[in-house]
């Protein structure tokens, strides 16, 4: 039998005992429309969504990882991929820790694309139509 070394096992513990907080339960807030789930794939689920004008998306940190939810770009890279309808307000979430939660409502019909600071490298992005309500 092989032996694995307690160094290498101890990310796995650190990450299962960090996976809890609001994000990881199934219940949904009244006010709360539609759910957007950060991974541990880095990935937004769903990467594509389609809401009314005035519903209120919660972003769910699932992952162990630190995520936000942006359209505040810092490189020239991020500017090319953000969208934002004419009017609407650039938002970011700050740092969102494994657990956290974010919500924004979004007023302005439109296409918002948004991304996930620290790992937009990785290509965590995402966007949200938003119909005239």
């Amino acid at each position: 039998m092989m032996k694995i070394p307690m160094i290498l096992l101890a990310p796995l513990a650190v990450a299962a005992c960090v996976a809890s907080g609001p994000a990881l339960n199934d219940t949904v807030d009244p006010g709360v429309d539609a759910i957007v789930q950060m991974t541990p794939s880095l990935t937004f689920a769903p990467s594509d969504l389609r809401i009314a004008a005035g519903d209120t998306v919660e972003f769910r940190n699932i992952s162990g990882f630190t995520h936000t939810v942006s359209t505040r770009p810092d490189t020239a890279a991020k500017r090319q991929t953000v969208i934002l309808p004419a009017g609407a307000a650039a938002f970011d979430s700050g740092p969102i820790p494994s657990g956290g939660i974010h919500r924004i409502t979004f007023d302005v019909p439109g296409t918002y694309r948004y991304f996930c600071d620290p790992h937009f490298g990785s290509g965590m992005i995402g966007t949200i139509v938003v119909a005239p309500s």
